[in-house]
């Protein structure tokens, strides 16, 4: 396949309503959480200690940003659906069964982001929600035959179940392990997001797909605009949470279950990162005697941070990762290189711009502050 596929025309409709609902509405809602959140003391002291390390951001962070995210997103598929009910009808029931789980994992996290819930209570509950979708039928119960190049592999029904399960629920944890830094988690969301994206449009018939894909890229950078470094605000386990499941949950749905030309392999690169991430701490807390689900400053970001000396940098690493990895697995899917290239020039300038009107917003604040400063001096 060597030219833009006709489904991205179908579909433009659809993913740009979908794309700019969630934008606008995020990017409108997080100053109005933030005010909230500062008023109920819903916040991450920066300095503070997390489990067996500390919160490296400076100064009280309000951490429930996340409601804003599940508001757009919700909003973004809602209207999503109206506009373009014909593109869904084929999976509506899975749909649901996404905002439904999605939904759950943001309310336990906003919760846990309050209140602390227990270990085994999260636990609980990301299996509740990846049993919302097993039982309505989002499944890993095949994959194409990578070693004979053609064909699938189908699961008995008991190893379809276990897999799902782990898949959903090691990877919302796993998202939830990489938030560490300010902008990185919103970030990798936004590119994993438009790299699933451009896989799901190769296919006529994942017209789900690309609605839940784009609200929720939608979304991360309208969220991006306000978290990226010095945040404002973060997402905390409400806004991880949800990325995590419905990342998850939408490669199961329209990537993993496509045709023999895309392999298992590219929903996997695509979203290697905070596997990658999960692994090295729990093998490095397992090798010290340490329990792998404590906290502590042992992350990718946190050696990354440690060596670079600045957060951004980090971040833009990390980034940079990530989109290498989407572009692996756009490679490994067989993307045409005109919507390969498309996806990773949208990917850098749509979180440039993003990350851009932070710095200048952060910029005008400082140069306000010195101006009152200097006017105070002159009144003395």
């Amino acid at each position: 396949m060597n030219v833009v596929p006709l489904s991205l025309v179908a579909y433009a409709p659809l993913f740009l309503v979908a794309f700019v609902v969630a934008l606008v509405t995020v990017g409108v809602l997080v100053p109005r959480v933030r005010r909230f959140a500062l008023r109920v003391q819903a916040v991450q002291v920066g300095g503070a200690s997390h489990g067996n390390g500390r919160r490296m951001h400076d100064g009280a962070v309000p951490n429930i940003g996340g409601i804003a995210i599940l508001a757009g997103f919700l909003l973004a598929m809602l209207i999503g659906s109206i506009i373009a009910p014909a593109a869904i009808e084929s999976y509506r029931v899975e749909l649901l069964a996404i905002v439904l789980g999605g939904s759950l994992m943001a309310l336990v996290g906003f919760i846990d982001d309050i209140w602390e819930v227990p270990a085994a209570m999260r636990l609980a509950s990301q299996f509740l929600a990846a049993g919302i979708l097993v039982v309505n039928g989002v499944r890993i119960d095949f994959v194409t035959n990578y070693f004979a190049g053609s064909g699938y592999v189908f699961m008995p029904e008991v190893l379809s179940v276990a897999l799902t399960l782990l898949w959903v629920v090691g990877f919302t944890n796993a998202f939830n392990f990489i938030d560490g830094v300010d902008g990185l988690s919103s970030g990798i969301a936004a590119i994993a997001s438009l790299s699933l994206f451009a896989v799901a449009l190769q296919f006529p018939d994942r017209g789900a797909s690309v609605l839940i894909l784009a609200a929720l890229a939608g979304a991360a950078l309208g969220f991006l605009r306000h978290n990226f470094n010095p945040a404002t605000i973060t997402m905390g386990d409400s806004g991880a949470y949800l990325l995590g499941y419905v990342l998850a949950a939408v490669s199961v749905l329209g990537a993993l279950k496509v045709t023999a030309a895309v392999t298992v392999m590219a929903p996997v690169l695509i979203l290697a990162l905070p596997v990658l991430n999960i692994t090295h701490v729990t093998l490095r807390r397992l090798r010290r005697g340490a329990n792998p689900t404590v906290a502590a400053n042992d992350h990718l970001h946190d050696l990354l941070r440690s060596r670079s000396g600045s957060p951004r940098v980090t971040v833009y690493v990390l980034w940079g990762a990530t989109l290498v990895l989407g572009a692996l697995g756009m490679l490994l899917s067989q993307t045409p290189l005109v919507l390969l290239l498309g996806t990773v020039v949208a990917a850098v300038l749509l979180i440039g711009m993003v990350s851009y009107l932070r710095l200048r917003e952060v910029g005008e604040e400082r140069r306000r502050l010195a101006t009152l400063a200097a006017d105070e001096l002159r009144a003395r």
